[in-house]
């Protein structure tokens, strides 16, 4: 389906609005890990967004495909200090990103990324870094293809 051009990225603080988008990623989570990952509440959600709003360097967007919200993106910019093992970093990294499973392969996605890529060129940011998990293959073959390269792994061992 070929993408509207009255689809539009705002920057929002509205945390009920972000939390109800989240809703089909924490569920994925939940079924993948569901020892890990609770099960959706929108209202847990809701507050915890709130506050992770709230918090200095953070960003909320949420891209609409005509009127309807469709999805998300949480940023966040992160500095660290040069050190003896490494030089010192300015990332903008991508906490969270989710489209809703009703407007996936409209493009919505790619947006937020570039729009995420835009906002670290205009603000001088060198790297745009996100996590996802192993277990969500759509993920890593979505932003492999948007470019992202694989530069660290993490492991789990469980008891």
């Amino acid at each position: 389906m070929e993408n509207s051009i009255l689809d539009k990225i705002i920057q929002t603080t509205d945390a009920r609005l972000i939390a109800k988008l989240n809703k089909d990623v924490q569920t994925l989570h939940h079924e993948i890990e569901p020892d890990l990952f609770k099960p959706f509440n929108e209202s847990e959600m809701s507050h915890c967004f709130e506050e992770m709003l709230s918090l200095v360097g953070v960003a909320g967007y949420v891209v609409f495909h005509g009127d309807a919200p469709a999805g998300y993106m949480l940023t966040s910019r992160k500095t660290s200090d040069e050190t003896p093992f490494k030089f010192r970093t300015d990332t903008l990294h991508i906490d969270q990103i989710c489209v809703e499973s009703r407007f996936k392969g409209l493009g919505l996605g790619k947006k937020l990324v570039d729009h995420a890529k835009a906002i670290a060129r205009d603000n001088n940011i060198p790297r745009v870094e996100m996590n996802f998990w192993s277990q969500n293959a759509n993920s890593g073959e979505f932003f492999s293809h948007e470019g992202f390269k694989v530069f660290n792994e993490r492991m789990v061992f469980k008891l």
